[in-house]
């Protein structure tokens, strides 16, 4: 999708019930505080085992019944500390809330023998592909959710499925794979014609907010999805509280339900320094721990996310981005990345709940002249290795050093420090078009395995793929194969190892008129 184009909203798509908060009768306040006037003279020994109980959680809510959004029961879950009262009020309503002790939202999965140690997930458009190997993921996202509004939002989505697909495709992936966990994306990337405001509160607009939630758990109950997956991106840093907020109240009313909160989150790696930046519009500075300090990452809290959320998928591609600048060609997510990003994700993201998200595609650069960087999947690097020699790994450096030519390849000589020291496990095709020298990094099966052992490795929640696509190696679904069915030899625990001679490239922010990745067409494949 063009960021400039006006989002697509199909006509047959059931619009959400309204918003319409209920109101707590008279009664029934006055029976709470009978009920507390009369418990406050029960003993001190029976009132201290009351503030210690733990009782168990109500059972999931499911249905379309209307919820209240109340700012002051929000106050009290982003707290760092409670007194008394709070901690009274939180027993007292632990009936209908799923609450730890701690205050932070508890997983509504269940543990079970069935469930795999390591999961596997994907983002899709292309359906076809999705029927013809949904027997092979744990976890799916149809990437079908969009706001409604530009610059302002007012809490509508719209939805690349109408109504009557989404009912029937629901009933078919789960026809085809019963255990699959069908968990749809609502997607945003903020530009300066696109915003993602007043839909989490932002302008004192808590009612649209409270809309937009409305309108989400309307989809979740309509459809019979098992959970949602939020995938707001490239947010301004003002927004990062009001985000937090949003995701604290979507994910209570998520879990009440039984269903699951699936968080996308920008990749980061640990800053060499910490320390603590203020952003206009928050009450507190960000503590800035990483390396990439633009925008996106920078709303993006892993820690507080992981205590509201079951999955938070961390976006580990676009290392080298479609750009002719810093740092430019290269692969999009390799290992000696993917490791840094784990390592840091790891000390911030309960194990069980982190995923790593990896690509399906690669890009073509010109080495030595200014011509078009392009999309490169798996039937367009067939053809591109017809043309050149491939390498795999590749090891940039060497190939630089043994091509009499490179002298010419100043898209990529005056980059060569980013790869000193480094040798990629993906495929590269180096070759000839139109009087220009050019680079093309894909993803195939031998790449993708050496990827898929390496977070193996590491024990995390499991990967996603951007995206599932047709023309995709076949190899991939033959390994998703093997590792469905348990039939991949174990691997050995990951270790901690030493830096690389040179600090790895950071993942560079977008530039101002640069297309994201999935708003580009040629990506998204429909």
């Amino acid at each position: 999708m063009n960021p400039n184009d006006e989002p697509y909203t199909p006509e047959d798509l059931i619009r959400p019930v309204p918003y319409q908060p209920k109101k707590q009768p008279l009664w029934q306040t006055s029976l709470v505080s009978l009920t507390w006037l009369l418990l406050s003279g029960i003993s001190f020994y029976l009132g201290l085992q009351a503030l210690k109980a733990d009782p168990k959680p109500a059972s999931a809510q499911a249905g379309t019944e209307q919820v209240v959004l109340q700012n002051t029961a929000l106050k009290a879950d982003l707290a760092p500390t409670e007194g008394a009262w709070e901690s009274w009020k939180k027993w007292w309503n632990s009936n209908n809330t799923s609450s730890e002790s701690d205050g932070t939202v508890s997983s509504s999965e269940p543990e079970s023998e069935d469930d795999p140690a390591f999961r596997a997930s994907t983002w899709f458009s292309d359906y076809e592909a999705m029927k013809r190997t949904v027997h092979l993921y744990n976890e799916i996202h149809p990437f079908i959710y969009g706001f409604k509004g530009r610059e302002t939002n007012n809490g509508d989505l719209y939805s690349l499925w109408g109504s009557a697909q989404k009912h029937a495709r629901v009933a078919e992936l789960k026809s085809l794979n019963p255990k699959v966990k069908i968990i749809p994306t609502i997607f945003r990337w903020e530009n300066k014609n696109e915003k993602i405001s007043e839909n989490i509160g932002l302008n004192g607009r808590n009612d649209i907010r409270d809309k937009h939630i409305q309108n989400i758990l309307y989809e979740v109950d309509t459809y019979g999805f098992d959970g949602i997956d939020i995938d707001y991106e490239g947010m301004s840093c003002e927004k990062k509280e009001k985000f937090e907020e949003f995701i604290v109240i979507l994910s209570k009313e998520i879990h009440k339900r039984g269903k699951l909160l699936s968080v996308a989150v920008h990749p980061k790696t640990a800053a060499k320094k910490s320390g603590m930046k203020a952003c206009k519009g928050l009450k507190e500075k960000i503590n800035m721990d990483f390396a990439e300090n633009w925008r996106g990452p920078m709303t993006h809290d892993y820690a507080f996310l992981a205590k509201h959320a079951d999955r938070v998928k961390v976006m580990a591609y676009e290392l080298h981005p479609r750009k002719q600048g810093n740092p430019g060609p290269g692969p999009q997510a390799p290992n000696v990345w993917i490791r840094n990003i784990i390592t840091y994700a790891k000390e911030r993201v309960p194990a069980k709940k982190l995923y790593m998200a990896i690509p399906t595609y690669g890009y073509d650069w010109a080495l030595n002249c200014n011509a078009k960087i392009k999309a490169v999947y798996w039937s367009d690097a067939l053809k591109r290795q017809q043309l050149g020699v491939t390498k795999q790994p590749t090891n940039i450096t060497q190939v630089l050093a043994d091509n009499k030519n490179s002298d010419s390849w100043t898209n990529l000589s005056k980059f060569s420090w980013v790869h000193q020291g480094k040798t990629y496990e993906d495929p590269s095709i180096w070759y000839k078009s139109e009087g220009c020298d050019r680079v093309a990094f894909f993803m195939n099966r031998k790449a993708f395995e050496e990827k898929m052992t390496l977070l193996r490795s590491y024990d995390i929640g499991g990967f996603s793929f951007w995206q599932l696509l047709s023309d995709n190696d076949p190899g991939i679904n033959d390994y998703l194969e093997l590792l469905v069915t348990n039939k991949l030899p174990p691997v050995p625990k990951a270790k901690k190892l030493p830096e690389v001679p040179n600090p790895d490239v950071k993942q560079a922010p977008p530039e101002e008129n640069q297309e994201e990745a999935k708003n580009n067409l040629d990506l998204v494949k429909k």
